[in-house]
C-alpha cells in the first residue's frame, strides 16, 4: 500500500475530510489531495504530527516493514541468483543493482553483488571496475555485518581478489583471521550429533571433502619462485589421472551426480593433452568419457539423481552453479573445434561423439 492509500484510510476511519485533516496541520487542502493521489509526501515536520492525530507509528505511517523489506531482498537474491548460478552474469548484476537502489544498506545484496562481480572479474581479467567492485563491497561487508557466514563469504572473496590486485600480504593477513578446515562447520556437526543426523552430517562433511579435494587436484598446477611450473604438462595429466580415479573409488556405482561435471572437466583436459601430443587412442577414449558426463550431468541438472555409493547413498540431488552459460556438451564441442584434433578429426569415432554432443549442446537454462 502506498503513503497516499495509507493516509486516506487513517482518515476516512476517523470520519474526517481532506479540508478538517488540512485545518488541523495549518495546510492547504490541496496539499492533502496531493498526499492521498500519492503526488506528494508530506514536510518531514508533519509526519510526528500525522503520527500523534492517527495514533501510528512512523514506519506504520510510511509503510516501512522491516521483516516484509528483508522477505524483498530475499527474493531480489533468489532472483538473481537464478541467472548469475548459471553464467549470466550481465543479467544478474542488473537484477541486484536495481535492488540496491531500493535497499542501498542492504548486506545482503552487497554479498551477492560482490560475488558477482568477483565472478565477472574473472571472466574478463582486464576489466579493472570488476575488482575493484569486489574489494570495495567486501570491505563494507567486513566493516558493517555482525553475521559470521557473511563475513566469511567477504573474507573469501577479498583474499582472492586482494591477491589478484597483487596485495599478497593483505590477501595472508585476512586468510589467518578464518578458523582452520578441521574445526568447519561440516566437521563440527558430524563430531557432534547422533543418529540420523549424525549419518546424514558425516555424508556432509565426506561430500564436502571430496569437493574440496577434486578441485584442488584440478587446480594444483602453480609457478614456483624459480619461474617454473611446479609439474610438468606429462605430470598434471597424471594429476588429472589421480582425480578421475577417486571420483570413481567413491562413486563405485557410476552414478557420479555433481561429479559428473567434475569429470567432464577432467576428461576435457585430458583429451586436449593428448591431442597436443599427437596420442589419437587417448585422445578419442578421453573425449568419449568428457561426453558422456557432460550428457549425464545435463540430465542430472533437469532430473536430479539419488547416490546408491556406499558413503553417499540416499544423499539427495545438490544445488550446483555454472561458471558460463554454456553447458557442459557446449565446451566439449568447442574444444573438438581446436586444431589440435585435425589428426582425429575425420575418425568414425569423433564423428559420432560429435553427434551425440549435439544433440544436447547449447546454454544453460535459469529455472
Amino acid at each position: 500500500m502506498s503513503f497516499g492509500k495509507t493516509i486516506r484510510r487513517l482518515r476516512r476511519e476517523r470520519d474526517m475530510t481532506q479540508d478538517e485533516l488540512a485545518e488541523i496541520l495549518s495546510i492547504s487542502p490541496q496539499a492533502v489531495s496531493r498526499w492521498e493521489t500519492d503526488a506528494a509526501m508530506p514536510d518531514i515536520s508533519l509526519i510526528a504530527p500525522l503520527c500523534n492525530l492517527f495514533h501510528v507509528t512512523a514506519d506504520s505511517l510510511l509503510e516501512i516493514d522491516v521483516s516484509r523489506q528483508q522477505e524483498e531482498i530475499w527474493k531480489i537474491c533468489s532472483e538473481a541468483s537464478k541467472y548469475d548460478s548459471r553464467g549470466y552474469y550481465s543479467e544478474s548484476r542488473q537484477i541486484l543493482e536495481e535492488g540496491m537502489r531500493r535497499y542501498p544498506d542492504s548486506l545482503d545484496l552487497a554479498e551477492s553483488l560482490m560475488f558477482v562481480s568477483y565472478w565477472q572479474h574473472r571472466a574478463s581479467p582486464t576489466e579493472q571496475s570488476y575488482l575493484d567492485e569486489a574489494i570495495r563491497l567486501g570491505e563494507k561487508i567486513l566493516e558493517k555485518s555482525t553475521n559470521n557466514y557473511t563475513r566469511h563469504s567477504a573474507i573469501k572473496v577479498l583474499c582472492s581478489s586482494y591477491s589478484d590486485a597483487g596485495e599478497t600480504n593483505k590477501a595472508i593477513r585476512l586468510a589467518y583471521t578464518m578458523p582452520l578446515m578441521s574445526i568447519s562447520q561440516e566437521s563440527l556437526l558430524a563430531a557432534i550429533q547422533k543418529g540420523d543426523d549424525g549419518y546424514r552430517a558425516k555424508q556432509c562433511e565426506m561430500y564436502t571433502l571430496l569437493q574440496i579435494l577434486s578441485n584442488e587436484l584440478a587446480n594444483i598446477q602453480m609457478t614456483l619462485d624459480s619461474g617454473e611450473k611446479a609439474y610438468t604438462e606429462e605430470e598434471c595429466a597424471a594429476l588429472r589421472d589421480k582425480q578421475i580415479a577417486l571420483l570413481n573409488l567413491f562413486y563405485e556405482n557410476g552414478d557420479f551426480s555433481f561429479y559428473h561435471t567434475h569429470l567432464c572437466e577432467a576428461h576435457r583436459e585430458q583429451a586436449a593433452y593428448y591431442a597436443r601430443i599427437g596420442n589419437s587412442e587417448q585422445t578419442l577414449s578421453h573425449l568419449e568419457k568428457a561426453a558422456e558426463h557432460a550428457i549425464k550431468f545435463i540430465i542430472y541438472s533437469e532430473r536430479g539423481e539419488e547416490s546408491t555409493s556406499l558413503v553417499f547413498r540416499g544423499m539427495l540431488p545438490c544445488i550446483w552453479s555454472a561458471d558460463e552459460t554454456d553447458n557442459d556438451a557446449a565446451k566439449v564441442l568447442n574444444l573438438m573445434e581446436s586444431s589440435d584434433f585435425d589428426f582425429v578429426r575425420e575418425t568414425e569415432s569423433f564423428g559420432k561423439i560429435k553427434a551425440r554432443l549435439s544433440e544436447h549442446a547449447g546454454k544453460w537454462e535459469v529455472k
